[in-house]
């Protein structure tokens, strides 16, 4: 074989390798036909798996981490609880406390106002009120005694509204001993002409009395000036209960009514 004809062949040779490499190349890139029985077979059995899987984390138990959770979060709520029921009972300590020494307090009033002490007891009493002071010309006292009605009256105008009476015993040096009756609204009329001119006055459960009276020097028409005024402050040093009827303008002759828990006993201080 000439040198021709061998390089020849060995340009074939190199030809025909250079063929084969490019035909295996283009048979890479080729479709490859689909066997969709084979396809359907791998999706079944992908979705199976998956199903399993599913089940198999749906009944797996839960993390340990949340059960701790949980049982931190109901542990909470539990002391959260305690603490309220202990701050209601420490609350309802405190009130019935306090209600225990409101009631021993109100105990003691009205201990205190039932069981009064004697100086109490001796104020509460219903007696001659006295009042004296100094005449500044004689440098003798003046001493009055009063009680008030326990009743009153009422009157057409212009003295309507309530009318009460009173008793006054009287001493003053240049004037000695004096009754006078005066009532609080309204005018005393008697005429002595008439022989209207006194009041009736009963002491305790003794017979009606008579006593004639004086009109006051100044005019005054709510006082008068018991005559026998002796025998008045006589039948108060004895009597508990007084009751006297007045003449009075267009008021008839009302009976007032006194009381007091011990008869008149004078005074000078």
């Amino acid at each position: 074989m000439t040198e021709e004809e061998k390089k020849e062949f060995e340009d074939f040779l190199q030809w025909k390798k250079e063929k084969e490499k490019r035909e295996k190349s283009t048979n890479q890139f080729e479709v490859q036909p689909v066997n969709f029985e084979t396809k359907d077979e791998t999706l079944n059995n992908i979705e199976s798996d998956n199903v399993v899987k599913h089940q198999d984390t749906s009944s797996d138990p839960e993390p340990k981490t949340s059960n701790n959770g949980c049982i931190i979060f109901v542990g909470a709520i539990a002391v959260i609880f305690l603490l309220f029921l202990f701050m209601i009972g420490i609350t309802s300590n405190k009130q019935s406390s306090t209600e225990l020494v409101e009631d021993e307090e109100i105990a003691e009033v009205v201990d205190t106002i039932t069981a009064p002490s004697s100086a109490i007891a001796e104020v509460s009493k219903k007696t001659w009120d006295f009042s004296i002071s100094k005449d500044d010309m004689t440098d003798t006292k003046n001493i009055w005694a009063k009680i008030t009605s326990e009743n009153y009256i009422s009157q057409e105008f212009p003295y309507e509204g309530y009318t009460y009476a009173s008793i006054t015993v009287r001493y003053m040096k240049k004037y000695g001993y004096d009754v006078i009756i005066e009532i609080t609204k309204g005018q005393i009329s008697g005429s002595e002409y008439r022989g209207t001119d006194y009041i009736t006055a009963r002491f305790d459960d003794g017979a009606p009395q008579k006593y004639h009276f004086n009109e006051a020097s100044d005019g005054s028409s709510e006082i008068v000036f018991i005559r026998n005024k002796s025998d008045f402050i006589r039948r108060c040093k004895k009597a508990k209960d007084i009751k006297i009827d007045l003449p009075l303008y267009k008021g008839g002759r009302p009976v007032f009514t006194f009381h007091v828990d011990e008869p008149l006993v004078w005074r000078t201080e």
